[in-house]
Order: C-alpha cells, then structure tokens, then sequence
C-alpha cells in the first residue's frame, strides 16, 4: 500500500530523523569522535590498562630477579669461606673425589641393556 500524504507526515525511522537535523548529526558524530579517541589513543583507556599490566609483569620480575641476585651473591659467599660448600661443588659439578676413594657409577636398567 503506497504511503499517502507528504512526505514529512510519513513515518520515518528515527536514526533518519536524527541524521536529518544537522545539528544532532554533528552532535552525535563528534560524541562518537571524542569517545573513540579516549578509548584508542596512545592515551587512551585501553593504552593505559595495557601499560598498567606491562608495568606489574616487569615490577614482579624485577623482584624476582632481586631475589636471584640476593641467592647468587650468598652462595658466592658460601664459595670463598666455606669448605665443605667448595667440596661439594668440586665434586658435584667436576666429578672430582680425594685420594684412596673409590666412585661407584650405577648404570639405569635402559641404558644397561642398550650396550
């Protein structure tokens, strides 16, 4: 059924009527400008949580390092006073033993087998 009338009595959505009036169009499309920049811009709210984050992760791994840093430098101590600790490592770590002792290597079952 055709619409009867003029046109401006005919019904029309109302984002038409919006869009019609200049001034509300302006109004809406700078509210839609201002808005998109607070959220996107490199000042934004979403930069701005994203740093927020970034900074937590690099604060903890900050401590995390300190705390490593704190580990190393006692077992350096440990290293120049300690006896036994100087030991252990030589023997730990370069397969080193004292006169008149003898090492007994165990060999797993897999590899035993494997030769």
């Amino acid at each position: 059924m055709p619409a009867y009338g003029y046109p401006t009595q005919r019904k029309q959505n109302k984002l038409m009527r919006v869009l019609k009036n200049r001034t509300y169009t302006i109004l809406l499309f700078s509210t839609i400008l201002v808005v998109g920049y607070f959220l996107f811009s490199t000042k934004g709210f979403i930069s701005r949580v994203q740093i927020s984050a970034e900074l937590r992760e690099k604060q903890d791994r900050v401590i995390a390092l300190h705390r490593d840093i704190q580990n190393l430098e006692r077992e350096r101590d440990r290293l120049r006073d300690d006896k036994k600790t100087i030991e252990h490592v030589a023997r730990e770590t370069h397969g080193m033993i004292k006169e008149g002792e003898i090492v007994y290597r165990i060999i797993p079952a897999k590899e035993k087998n494997a030769k």
